[in-house]
């Protein structure tokens, strides 16, 4: 199997490519690249009985890739979406507990971005999962207000996503009217 290889990627239809002048593989790569090296995962899917390679620009990418598998509930799709983001943002939001960073990819719901931001951070702090449970309960009801005036959940979740700064039980009026105004 494969771990390291030099080429350049290849878009031929849906598929993406990664060829020298010897072979070629086919990979799911989501960088910009287009000539260099890259550090490859050979995935074996058993549903299918098939290797599919994931290819990463940087070493750390494949690294946080191996670490999210290890996450219960985390499959290779979503942990190849995770690790192509912006490594200063991940540590950010695991620095923060920021639950919604995770629930904004997608296929990732509440339970699963609440394991993922506890197994990497490494730590289980009490203060932790309060603090990401009250985050939940106050996200679900400005949901549950905003819907009894006819706005729709999505619309909400969309805007809510948008707001910038921390929602606190003290400050629910004030995102309430905000989002009202954004919508």
């Amino acid at each position: 199997m494969f771990h390291y290889f030099v080429g350049k990627i290849n878009h031929i239809g849906w598929e993406t490519l990664l060829n020298n002048d010897i072979f070629g593989i086919q990979v799911h790569y989501i960088g910009k690249q287009n000539q260099w090296e890259f550090f490859l995962y050979p995935y074996l899917d058993d549903n299918k009985k098939t290797v599919v390679y994931y290819a990463f620009d940087t070493i750390d990418q494949k690294g946080m890739f191996e670490n999210l598998l290890k996450v219960s509930g985390v499959g290779p799709k979503t942990a190849f979406q995770i690790s192509q983001l912006p490594k200063e943002n991940l540590q950010q939001a695991l620095k923060n507990v920021d639950v919604k960073f995770f629930q904004n990819i997608p296929w990732i719901w509440p339970k699963s971005a609440k394991k993922i931001v506890l197994q990497l951070r490494g730590t289980f702090d009490v203060e932790d999962l309060q603090r990401m449970d009250i985050d939940q309960k106050l996200y679900k009801n400005i949901v549950t207000s905003l819907k009894w005036f006819g706005y729709s959940a999505d619309q909400i979740k969309a805007t809510l996503q948008k707001y910038e700064g921390t929602v606190s039980k003290d400050n629910i009026p004030e995102v309430i009217k905000w989002i009202i105004s954004q919508i």
